[in-house]
């Protein structure tokens, strides 16, 4: 019985606590609401009601880029964009007048602009001009008042301007295939981007297009910071000082180091002049591309400047085309220079015998055609190294015949043409190597024997980018072993940290030491024999050894008539010094003429700054 009443009391000891616990937090509860309601009610309330809590960014430094030699190509400056938040938008059109008023701009391009983003966040900023000059920010300011009043003739709740880093360049035009450019992403890019999770993009961000700025845009565009503000109902800012906001510092963009040459970019620049062409150079013994230049090129800074809008309309139109990066996505007939490949296809096939010797009388008969030497009077007993010095076309038309199409482009492969050299540029095309069975695929007709020796002297099917031809000379001077072309040296954290650090990957030798001494031989006397084809670049005494090329782009009657728009493609590929080869550099001239007099001329300086 004193068991039973012993429990009875515990139990009921119990309860009375969990009773006064109940109270307890049932009074604090009450207690809050009544701070929040009655105490602080008409505080949140017009919180609630007319204001919000927004986040602001502050705009990440995009990082620097810098050449081989730590000289900078790239640096940044603050720019300002009008933008619209389509949140705090009230009246539409009254708006969009007010914009057009203020800052001269057709009512259709600012509506055009909205509508863009219409599938995007209202809290979204739509970039109505972006970079704009301190006249349209003053003219914003002075009419955007802290609270709207119907009689103001302008309406610009959710119009505010926007701090962000712009890029400006050294040297705009003399690396702008190079480095790329910045523009405001497009939905297509962004939807890509979101789908393949490339980064963290939004509407209103800019991002690399082309080049470098594009290739690494994720690690060098950095990460904005923001502050929280509260904002009223027109979008502007309203101090509430017992309110804890967030405020997150931006986090700066990593810094890109190239293996670029500034050097040789404005050499290239300087030399090409107002002609259409490229100029591409790489360190035979790592691959990293020292110069890379396309003609013509763009102003970046014109591009990234206020007016940059009708610049980018200009050269969208320009018939020359200068948004095109020859150096990596023009594909051109190889002409002479091919026969590096067909004289490599034919001592490594056992085609011929280095000793052996074939006639030149100034061309072949050939399928009831008769096929022309360049020299007139022929070159007489040549043989292969010869041939390739002197540059004869008989000795190459009679290579093609014994070869074929098939093993030339096996050859062709293994130089490393006919497919992307895998540098680290967006947009490199592979060019064209042509197969019998290619052909047959492509036109449902069998191979001919009288195209083996158009192919074989570079023209025909066959189409080359100057990457490809300066990668071909650089598997040449590296003793025959294939290097990854690449721009990046490496990536450094804003800590100081190697994000990423290039390493070589040599490929594997794809010709013997016989065949490899003997075509070097034959591309040294290019320059050093008498009967070399660019023998007047041996006054610079730098050692080159190269190879002229002419690539055929109209019959020589057409070429004789004068237009210049119909002469050939000038080319030069070499590399320098023999023996100890540091550069290799492929240089086109479109409708230069001759390799010699057009090209070699551009590869030498280039080569000569390098060394010197």
């Amino acid at each position: 019985m004193d068991l039973t009443n012993e429990y009875t009391h515990d139990i009921g000891s119990r309860f009375k606590y969990l009773i006064w616990i109940i109270v307890v937090f049932f009074l604090i509860v009450i207690g809050r609401l009544y701070y929040l309601q009655i105490i602080k009610g008409s505080y949140y309330h017009f919180f609630s009601e007319q204001n919000s809590i927004k986040d602001m960014d502050i705009p990440a430094l995009r990082g620097g880029i810098y050449d081989k030699n730590g000289i900078p190509l790239v640096d940044d400056r603050p720019a300002f964009d009008i933008i619209i938040i389509p949140q705090y938008v009230i009246d539409k059109r009254k708006t969009v007048e007010s914009i057009s008023k203020l800052l001269g701009m057709d009512p259709d391009e600012i509506k055009a602009k909205m509508a863009k983003n219409r599938l995007a966040p209202k809290y979204f900023p739509v970039v109505i001009k972006d970079d704009t000059g301190e006249e349209d920010v003053a003219a914003i300011r002075a009419h955007k008042t802290p609270w709207h009043d119907e009689s103001d003739p302008y309406d610009l709740r959710g119009v505010d301007i926007q701090m962000r880093y712009a890029r400006i360049y050294p040297d705009g035009l003399a690396s702008s295939h190079l480095l790329g450019y910045l523009k405001e992403i497009d939905t297509n890019r962004l939807e890509y981007y979101q789908k393949e999770k490339i980064g963290d993009y939004r509407m209103g961000d800019f991002v690399g297009i082309g080049g470098v700025e594009e290739m690494w845009d994720s690690s060098i565009r950095g990460r904005n910071g923001y502050d929280q503000k509260v904002v009223n109902a027109i979008g502007r800012e309203v101090i509430w000082p017992d309110m804890e906001l967030i405020h997150e510092e931006p986090r700066n963009g990593a810094s890109l180091n190239l293996t670029i040459d500034s050097r040789l970019q404005k050499v290239a620049k300087e030399e090409l002049g107002e002609r259409s062409g490229a100029v591409v150079a790489i360190d035979p013994r790592t691959g990293g591309v020292l110069a890379l230049y396309s003609s013509p090129s763009i102003d970046l800074n014109k591009l990234s400047s206020p007016d940059g809008g009708k610049y980018w309309q200009e050269i969208a139109s320009d018939k020359k085309r200068p948004l095109y990066n020859r150096a990596i996505q023009a594909a051109y007939p190889p002409g002479s220079t091919y026969k590096i490949v067909t004289a490599t296809a034919s001592l490594e096939e056992g085609a011929i015998k280095p000793t052996e010797h074939l006639s030149c009388a100034g061309g072949m008969n050939f399928g009831g055609r008769f096929y022309k030497c360049w020299r007139k009077g022929g070159h007489g007993s040549i043989e292969v190294k010869k041939a390739i010095t002197s540059s004869c076309d008989t000795f190459f038309y009679q290579m093609g015949l014994r070869l074929g199409p098939d093993k030339i482009a096996k050859h062709a492969n293994d130089l490393g043409f006919g497919q992307i050299t895998g540098i680290d540029l967006p947009g490199e095309r592979t060019g064209l190597i042509p197969t019998s069975k290619w052909k047959m695929k492509r036109f449902n007709v069998p191979w001919q024997a009288g195209e083996n020796l158009s192919i074989s002297v570079g023209q025909g099917y066959d189409t080359v980018t100057p990457l490809q031809n300066a990668v071909m000379m650089a598997t040449i001077a590296n003793d025959g072993k294939r290097v990854t072309p690449h721009v990046t040296d490496s990536l450094i954290g804003i800590d100081g940290s190697i994000i990423y650090k290039w390493r070589n990957n040599e490929g594997p030798k794809v010709m013997n030491d016989e065949d490899l001494k003997l075509i070097k031989e034959g591309l040294e006397g290019v320059v050093d024999s008498p009967e070399g084809t660019a023998h007047r670049l041996s006054t610079l005494g730098l050692k080159i050894a190269g190879k002229t090329g002419t690539a055929q782009v109209i019959s020589k009657e057409q070429w004789r008539a004068g237009v210049e728009e119909l002469r050939d493609h000038a080319w030069f590929v070499g590399y320098a010094p023999y023996g100890d080869p540091k550069i290799a550099v492929a240089v086109i001239v479109e409708h230069g003429g001759f390799g010699a007099s057009a090209a070699a001329p551009i590869v030498g300086k280039v080569i000569e700054t390098y060394l010197k």
